[in-house]
């Protein structure tokens, strides 16, 4: 089964004029627009799907409250899409649209789609040229200043589910995602969708028995330039910041999360590690959130503890 990357996420929304807002504030192309709700769509093609909480067409939430409502995968041909049916109506009931998407929900609940997509291959994204004291890139010009934020395409997910021992057995034991990273004591996992990828296409982070809950979704974008650049403008726009910006331990890059009126968070990234088959997962044992990270809209996370921040990285 090879898998080519999220495709679409599908929310619902109790202010649609918001959820507009949003989406089109972060830099995301407006498909359509009407009663039944918008399309709003990444360079590459991947979409998100907005829909308010009275639509007919809404798959129902994993948990009580939740506005996400379901991610679609895409897969690289019919023959995978077929592998892909074919394994999970083993132990669950499948559903097919007749454009060939299949839907399911998987053990958390959380409804979960697959259907043949390529990424639009036209898409030229060149990151901004770097100067480092032996590798000089940019000779007689100087760097871009960005105005806002393109994102690329949705690199990761992010899911606090009470059973991700379950989720895991799914999504790696059965689909083959491969394992990237683990927090220790089970506390979360990386996982990408394909041997080859980035660092991480889903990260599962235990509840501890508690409810399933939507984190966040990522967006890549070219450079370091476009995430700070996403995040003055979407700042300026009015919408709140949750952390950041930032810089991961785990899978190196840099980030900017935004609280979503969805739900969860949104977070523009880039420069995440990029690996293969030779790349060996690591359990750690210091869960970091954060190497460093500039500022908490949210500060304290659901256990009560404080995110580690600039100030509280100083001296470590």
């Amino acid at each position: 089964m090879k898998f080519t990357g999220i495709h679409t996420l599908v929310f619902s929304s109790s202010n649609m004029k918001a959820a507009r807002r949003f989406y089109a504030d972060w830099g995301l192309k407006k498909v359509s627009d009407g009663r039944a709700g918008a399309v709003f769509e990444t360079a590459v093609g991947s979409r998100i799907i907005v829909r308010p909480t009275t639509a007919k067409a809404l798959p129902a939430p994993a948990a009580p409250d939740m506005h996400f409502r379901e991610m679609i995968w895409g897969v690289a041909t019919e023959r995978d899409l077929d592998a892909v049916r074919t394994e999970i109506a083993k132990d669950r009931e499948v559903t097919v649209d007749p454009d060939g998407t299949i839907h399911c929900v998987d053990p958390s609940n959380v409804a979960v789609g697959f259907r043949v997509w390529k990424q639009n291959p036209a898409v030229k994204a060149p990151r901004a040229a770097f100067n480092g004291f032996e590798d000089i890139e940019r000779v007689d010009q100087r760097a871009p200043i960005y105005d806002r934020a393109t994102p690329i395409r949705m690199g990761h997910i992010g899911f606090v589910l009470p059973d991700i021992k379950a989720a895991e057995a799914f999504y790696h034991g059965r689909l083959g995602f491969p394992i990237s990273d683990r927090y220790a004591k089970g506390a979360a996992v990386f996982m990408r969708c394909a041997p080859e990828e980035d660092h991480h296409n889903l990260f599962l982070i235990s509840s501890h028995g508690g409810p399933t809950k939507f984190h966040h979704v990522a967006f890549e974008v070219r450079d370091i330039h476009e995430v700070f650049a996403g995040g003055i403008h979407f700042d300026a726009k009015g919408w709140e910041t949750d952390v950041g910006p930032g810089r991961h331990p785990v899978s190196s890059a840099y980030f900017w999360y935004f609280k979503s009126p969805c739900e969860g968070a949104v977070e523009y990234y880039t420069d995440s590690d990029h690996v293969t088959e030779d790349w060996k997962p690591t359990s750690f044992r210091n869960n970091r959130f954060s190497e460093w990270h500039l500022v908490d809209g949210l500060q304290k996370r659901d256990d009560g503890k404080i995110r580690p921040s600039m100030s509280a990285n100083v001296g470590q």
